[in-house]
């Protein structure tokens, strides 16, 4: 009698064991799957930031010349200098030749702008080179300051979303482990029941 109590309470706890086994096997393979379309969700995204990080690095270089074009002594001061002028001067020759430079100035910075959205696809850079032709520098200036600052803010924003990426991922690699480590005592334990 004494053995057959014994054996009922190992084959209840065998099947207590199997249970917890089941129920940790299925939560594990569901962290798994978890984990598989976290990992696949965030190496998309970081293939996407790298790709935008680099469009960005792009776009601000060829900003950056831009503005060393506008900003250049050639440049510098001369719609101060000539445009006001223009109103004032009575000579026709004056206001030509300075409303040529100006206008050839301009016209190398949206030739360079285009060629440089060509060249790496931007739609930004695209934009900015209509606006460039279009309005003059000063609101070229701001425009340029603008899409720097909106560009810091994104790539800002995309770090802050790989960090969160970053920790999930080693926060479900450690309830994987956990649930691992869990499984295993499980298997152990149910071996030692139907051993004994």
């Amino acid at each position: 009698e004494e053995k057959a109590e014994a054996k009922a309470k190992h084959l209840q706890s065998k099947a207590d064991a199997e249970g917890d086994l089941a129920d940790t096997t299925s939560t594990k393979e569901a962290d798994e799957q978890y984990l598989a379309d976290l990992t696949a969700t965030c190496e998309q995204k970081a293939s996407d930031f790298e790709s935008r990080q680099q469009l960005r690095a792009e776009e601000l270089e060829a900003i950056t010349k831009a503005i060393e074009i506008i900003s250049s002594s050639a440049v510098q001061g001369n719609a101060d200098k000539y445009l006001p002028s223009l109103a004032q001067k009575t000579s026709a020759l004056v206001q030509l030749r300075s409303a040529n430079t100006m206008e050839a100035r301009q016209q190398r910075v949206v030739s360079y702008l285009r060629s440089e959205a060509k060249m790496h696809n931007s739609r930004v850079l695209a934009a900015l080179a209509e606006r460039v032709a279009d309005d003059p520098f000063s609101k070229v200036k701001k425009m340029i300051k603008d899409l720097i600052v909106r560009l810091m803010e994104e790539a800002n924003e995309e770090a802050e979303h790989k960090g969160w990426c970053d920790t999930e991922l080693s926060t479900n690699e450690q309830t994987r482990k956990e649930k691992t480590e869990a499984v295993e005592m499980l298997h152990a334990e149910i071996d030692e029941l139907e051993a004994s």
